[in-house]
């Protein structure tokens, strides 16, 4: 059976006060996501995380 390797980019908009918040938010997220993952049985591996959190100027 081949094995195949996917690569995700993209980016989530979040409205809080605090950065912790969105900190928090992204990891309760990332946290569903990889549950999901995980309840497929096809998947053998995955590495999934935030690599930046900064604020959103002028919108």
């Amino acid at each position: 059976m081949k094995r195949f390797s996917a690569t995700l980019t993209g980016y989530i908009d979040v409205d809080t006060d605090l950065q912790c918040d969105a900190e928090i938010l992204m990891e309760n997220i990332l946290s569903d996501v990889r549950s999901k993952l995980a309840e497929r049985g096809s998947i053998k591996d995955f590495s999934i995380s935030v690599s930046a959190i900064e604020e959103v100027k002028g919108r």
